[in-house]
């Protein structure tokens, strides 16, 4: 670290190697070195304890902001949740059904609304117990995201999320530049029932703290995101490039998780899945249930 400029310089050339890449000879100190900073607390998020900038898209991501993501991010545990967290996915469109009105009369939105407030639940409830030392973090969106943030503020402590540049609202401007699909707002990024709060420039590297960043994940149900979700946490941990963390599939087993079973089960008969590989997925049917088993997987009983 820099004294005088208090910037983390990182050899750009450890970093290329670590992708795979080479580099053309250096042409002085600036083309060998990254600076790192992490930028906080705009005044549009006051809830953010890191906001990086929008870089565009996926590939076009600058590698300064990729190292920047992960250099801030695991700063940002290390200084303050070292034993990391319960991180909660699952869809940003399951939502509560509206106060005085007729919503839940669907049986889809009445199931709806009974996961989004046993998430909820369970989200103050583990708050109230262990969130000092294992604190809920989601992806700080709408829906089961919320619900779990929402459950940590009710408790008074500590709302963790990890976000980055999303656009769920279709552009409906024809001549909206296609490279800036995502609107770059960071204001817009956090939910309002976040405490701490990450922004991350690249979703690669925030999937990737995500995962890294957890002492126990809950997944609750979702549509593509929390399926591409489910399964890097799945693949991750059948391929032993993380420390096993207890995994929770929240929400009734038989409505939510009978395809997953098989699905996976097909892959065990189809031998391309080994059926002790999967063995660590474990169910919970309500809030309660998962406050007590997964209390006891992390010793806190």
């Amino acid at each position: 670290m820099s004294a005088r400029t208090g910037w983390y310089l990182v050899p750009l050339a450890a970093l290329a190697a670590l992708a795979g890449c080479a580099l053309p000879p250096a042409a002085g100190p600036a083309a060998t070195e990254l600076r790192l900073t992490c930028p906080t607390a705009r005044a549009e998020v006051p809830n953010a304890d890191y906001v990086g900038r929008y870089a565009g898209v996926e590939n076009a991501i600058p590698l300064q902001e990729l190292a920047q993501d992960i250099h801030c991010s695991d700063t940002f545990k290390a200084r303050l949740f070292p034993a990391g967290f319960v991180t909660i996915y699952g869809s940003s469109r399951i939502q509560p059904c509206r106060p005085n009105s007729t919503d839940c009369e669907d049986a889809t939105n009445a199931a709806n609304d009974a996961l989004y407030a046993s998430v909820r639940r369970f989200a103050q409830a583990w708050t109230t117990r262990y969130g000092r030392k294992h604190p809920i973090m989601t992806g700080a969106g709408p829906g089961l995201m919320e619900a779990g943030n929402r459950g940590a503020k009710d408790a008074g402590g500590p709302s963790v999320g990890y976000t980055t540049y999303y656009d769920s609202v279709p552009n409906p401007n024809p001549n909206a530049d296609p490279a800036r699909p995502y609107g770059g707002k960071p204001g817009l990024a956090l939910n309002p029932y976040v405490s701490n709060g990450l922004i991350f420039s690249s979703v690669a590297m925030r999937e990737q703290a995500m995962i890294k960043h957890s002492a126990a994940i809950v997944i609750g149900p979702g549509g593509t995101g929390t399926e591409w979700e489910l399964f890097q946490i799945v693949e991750t941990l059948k391929s032993r490039q993380l420390a096993r963390v207890p995994v929770y599939l929240v929400g009734n087993r038989q409505l939510h998780w009978r395809s997953l079973e098989q699905r996976l089960a097909d892959m065990v008969a189809r031998k391309t899945v080994r059926r002790e590989e999967v063995a660590f997925l474990k169910f919970a049917e309500n809030d309660e249930d998962l406050l007590r088993q997964l209390a006891a997987d992390l010793g806190l009983n």
